[in-house]
């Protein structure tokens, strides 16, 4: 695979993580390195260099122009559409060895939460309290039995 096509694969990674409640940084600096790459759109150049401090206003802003731009179908921000597509993108980011079992489970149940109780995601609530109660001894139990049930959730989710 090509590093523009690298570029490109993870800018719609940013954008998707971005339409899900996502900041705007990492969408930026995902323009920027698709820039570097090879990719261009004309918004997609003012959205690589817009400025820290106002990246959050300038990805709002430009985002979906870039979106459509290059082609991307990502879904309205925060729409329920967005958070599951975002979910579905971290559960798979977690099978491929890029976040603990813990976190994937704490950042699943944050998004159950901002997206009003979605109930595709209805499962990550009850995980996450198993997690606390194993460390507060409220429950018997293994972490590792929570990690095992992360694991079997997050196939699912990914799978769709």
């Amino acid at each position: 695979m090509s590093s523009s096509n690298r570029a490109f694969e993870a800018f719609a990674e940013a954008g998707v993580s971005w339409a899900a409640g996502g900041r705007g940084q990492p969408l930026v600096d995902a323009a920027a390195e698709a820039l570097a790459a090879g990719v261009d759109s004309p918004t997609l150049r003012q959205l690589a260099g817009a400025p820290r401090a106002f990246a959050d206003e300038e990805a709002s802003e430009l985002a979906p122009i870039v979106f459509e731009e290059l082609g991307l179908v990502i879904q309205e921000r925060r729409s329920l559409e967005a958070v599951v597509a975002g979910a579905r993108q971290l559960a798979r980011q977690f099978l491929n060895g890029r976040l603990r079992p813990r976190d994937l489970a704490r950042d699943l149940y944050a998004m159950y939460v901002a997206a009003g109780y979605p109930e595709e995601l209805a499962n990550w609530s009850g995980i996450d309290d198993y997690y606390d109660m194993l460390e507060n001894g409220a429950m018997a139990g293994r972490i590792e039995d929570a990690d095992d049930a992360v694991i079997e959730e997050a196939r699912v989710l990914a799978e769709g």
